[in-house]
């Protein structure tokens, strides 16, 4: 599609809402976009039904990357200096344990180091099948969020965007508040908080895109200080909505105050 095509449907709601949708449904691209709703449930509800898999996903291996993306840069840095202290760390959507093999590449884990492992039960199985294939024994699973209480490090990356539910709002559940939360590769805006459909390899996913000041201000407001931020090198383009470009992803460290 042409510039001056894109430009002529964008400025026609209807149409480039049908437009948009076409595109978005022929595309196996994983980092395609489509769509601007002001909740959850009104995004769920434009899912197909046939895509409408969720994060069960089929296609699990038992290989995998194990290079640290360089999105993550910052985020090994803030844990490197941290290391020495932590024995616990919770890793919220961390998968089947992408974290943990990843960065052990530069990170040195402690001998009596606990990394446990928050994610589906479909994704939690897969990761303790591997686990135990490779004979680790600082990696454990659940789906419980409140085995996060009282650890050392609240670790997630590329997960909060799949959440309905505030940061803020899953860390005052807790009974103990961590004592760090190291937060990565999370698209905010500056503007208001929105949702946005993701389309995968097998499904479409709801995907919220929160303001950052807001989200700052709200773990501040659960008796965290901020200790520093970055920016990932990322995008956010939702077809044929420029408007709600989304210029990039956020990191936080954040520490409870005393």
């Amino acid at each position: 599609m042409n510039t001056s095509l894109r430009n002529f449907i964008a400025r026609i709601p209807g149409l480039r809402f049908w437009v948009a949708r076409s595109i978005f449904l022929r595309s196996r691209n994983p980092l395609r976009f489509w769509g601007v709703f002001s909740s959850q449930a009104e995004a769920k509800a434009h899912i197909p039904a046939n895509l409408n898999a969720g994060f069960d996903d089929p296609n699990i291996s038992d290989e995998f990357d194990e290079s640290i993306p360089m999105l993550d840069a910052e985020t090994v840095v803030v844990l490197s200096k941290l290391m020495p202290e932590v024995k616990t760390i919770f890793d919220l959507g961390g998968n089947i344990g992408l974290c943990f093999y990843r960065y052990r590449s530069q990170i040195t884990y402690p001998a009596d180091l606990r990394w446990t492992v928050c994610d589906v039960p479909f994704v939690n199985a897969a990761g303790r099948r591997i686990a135990e294939k490779r004979g680790e024994t600082q990696l454990a699973f659940t789906d419980n969020q409140l085995d996060a209480s009282g650890v050392d490090v609240y670790l997630t990356c590329g997960a909060l965007q799949y959440f309905e539910e505030s940061f803020a709002d899953l860390l005052a559940r807790l009974k103990e508040k961590p004592t760090h939360l190291v937060v990565n590769r999370v698209p905010m805006t500056p503007t208001e908080t929105f949702f946005t459909l993701q389309h995968g390899d097998f499904s479409v996913v709801p995907y919220q895109i929160v303001n950052r000041d807001d989200f700052i201000a709200s773990i501040k407001a659960i008796g965290y200080d901020l200790v520093e931020s970055w920016q990932n090198d990322r995008v956010c383009d939702i077809i044929l909505r420029p408007d709600y470009f989304v210029r990039h992803y956020y990191g936080f460290h954040f520490k409870k105050a005393r």
